[in-house]
């Protein structure tokens, strides 16, 4: 989703700069704006605390109920979804590794 990606942007630039209020005020309005996929509850709603799909780790629920509730409708961008972070993972893990098999510019790879 657009507000993970957003977290995910704001996190990175905190890490580069850990001291900055502006961008830690922004990561805590990012994941207040976060709502239940299922149900709708918001994350600014009292007791209201939201997991993420540990299969697609995109969408948001605020209990396992609402979550097996709403599956069936989840499950086709769940699947899409867990397979582009997977392929993404692996495209990733085999820049690390052609990194690594570099050494001065040189492939060192047979």
């Amino acid at each position: 989703s657009a507000n993970r990606a957003a977290v995910k942007k704001v996190k990175a630039a905190l890490e580069k700069d850990p001291e900055n209020e502006e961008l830690a005020s922004m990561l805590e309005y990012l994941k207040l704006e976060r709502m239940c996929d299922g149900c709708g509850a918001s994350a600014r709603d009292e007791g209201v605390r939201l997991r993420v799909c540990t299969r697609c780790r995109q969408a948001f629920f605020c209990s396992q109920a609402c979550l097996e509730r709403s599956y069936e409708r989840h499950k086709p961008d769940c699947t899409r979804l867990r397979a582009q972070r997977k392929a993404r993972e692996r495209a990733e893990a085999e820049q690390e590794g052609e990194r690594a098999d570099d050494v001065d510019g040189v492939s060192t790879s047979v």
